[in-house]
């Protein structure tokens, strides 16, 4: 308990948490995909005039996280590089980058913090169709189809009894919150 009371130790503690993140043994076909990834982030941010983001793979968690962005860092959970999902994961997370989603929620209660996330994420799916659009080459029914998708597969896995990812409302919301953004694209 000594780690909880003592701020250095625990600074330290995610220090060694944070480099151990990018610990993960790929195959080639998993590197091949990630360099993919990251060049996808670098056109992202040539593209928007923003620095460019580091890419780091984690682990993979049971948790419904495919990947996060967090402090100009976007980390993918190793099993998405094996994902038809991905370049819609790849999107959403950029566009919370390139939305400037780092910035906290001050002086929120925890409800005005939810709804402020829950927000923040409908924002970014409406984002990474635009992404998909401008970096990808996609037409705006391939992009909104490619993120819908992703939504729907992730709508099925909370049927099954799977999680909502944190922060987000579920993926039939978000899915008709996006629809609603680019209507005639179902």
């Amino acid at each position: 308990m000594r780690l909880l009371n003592d701020p250095g130790a625990a600074f330290l503690a995610l220090g060694v948490a944070g480099m151990l993140a990018g610990c993960v043994t790929l195959t080639p076909k998993q590197q091949e995909t990630l360099d993919d990834v990251r060049r996808f982030a670098d056109a992202t941010a040539q593209a928007y005039r923003v620095p460019r983001i580091r890419v780091s793979v984690e682990p993979g968690t049971n948790l419904g996280i495919g990947g996060r962005y967090r402090q100009g860092n976007f980390y993918i959970n190793v099993g998405m590089l094996n994902s038809r999902n991905l370049n819609s994961l790849v999107a959403h997370e950029l566009a919370h980058y390139v939305l400037g989603h780092d910035m906290p929620v001050a002086g929120a209660s925890m409800a005005e913090f939810q709804l402020a996330q829950e927000l923040r994420e409908l924002d970014a799916n409406a984002k990474a169709v635009e992404i998909l659009m401008r970096v990808k080459g996609m037409s705006e029914k391939d992009a909104v189809g490619t993120v819908v998708t992703h939504l729907r597969g992730a709508q099925r896995a909370v049927e099954r009894g799977g999680p909502i990812t944190p922060g987000h409302r579920p993926p039939a919301a978000e899915i008709a919150d996006l629809l609603a953004r680019y209507p005639g694209n179902e």
